[in-house]
């Protein structure tokens, strides 16, 4: 067995347990050290810092929900559709994860330690401002500003994310549904 992948892997559960149980700023890599029996200097070599390993559970997550995608060709309504319900499946199969997910994303601009996820996001962001103005363009949704048709589509399911418990899959994807739905009523032209 390859102890380096198992290493890291004891890191990262270590930190999300961390950050769970005291949030992203009161958390010290001395928890996390002591938490996953790794020495200081393993962790380093796997990540430049706390911020690092926030960005790796961060993507981590995102890998999780993005499996939810549809095929970009997709109609708008297939797109959108997707894209809130598949966050809510997930967020419901892994409320821990979500609320972490929900933690980093608002403290992302204002934290100089997450400057990489910075960047990952607004990468993100910016793809997804310009598949929705190609849906736009193609008269598929309303001539909303990105901001705000981001906030009507994704804000009530980061809300409910916030407090939901497991969930079982039939009632998860129920739930799901009635997000994906009122995203789309939301926008659609």
């Amino acid at each position: 067995m390859n102890e380096i992948p198992d290493r890291r892997r004891a890191i990262l559960d270590a930190a999300l347990a961390c950050f769970l149980e005291h949030g992203y700023r009161a958390t010290s890599i001395a928890q996390i050290r002591e938490k996953s029996g790794a020495s200081t200097g393993s962790i380093y070599h796997f990540f430049s810092g706390k911020g690092a390993i926030a960005e790796a559970l961060f993507r981590q997550a995102i890998a999780g929900w993005a499996a939810f995608a549809p095929d970009p060709s997709a109609s708008a309504e297939t797109q959108i559709k997707a894209s809130v319900g598949g966050l809510v499946i997930w967020g419901l199969a892994h409320p821990d994860q979500s609320r972490l997910l929900d933690e980093l994303r608002n403290l992302a601009p204002l934290n100089d330690e997450l400057e990489g996820l910075r960047t990952f996001l607004s990468t993100g962001h910016d793809a997804a401002a310009a598949a929705y103005t190609n849906m736009q363009l193609s008269g598929d949704v309303q001539k909303l500003p990105f901001p705000i048709a981001h906030a009507l589509m994704l804000g009530p399911a980061y809300s409910y994310l916030r407090g939901a418990a497991p969930t079982p899959p039939d009632t998860a994807r129920r739930i799901a549904a009635i997000f994906a739905d009122a995203a789309w009523q939301s926008v659609k032209a």
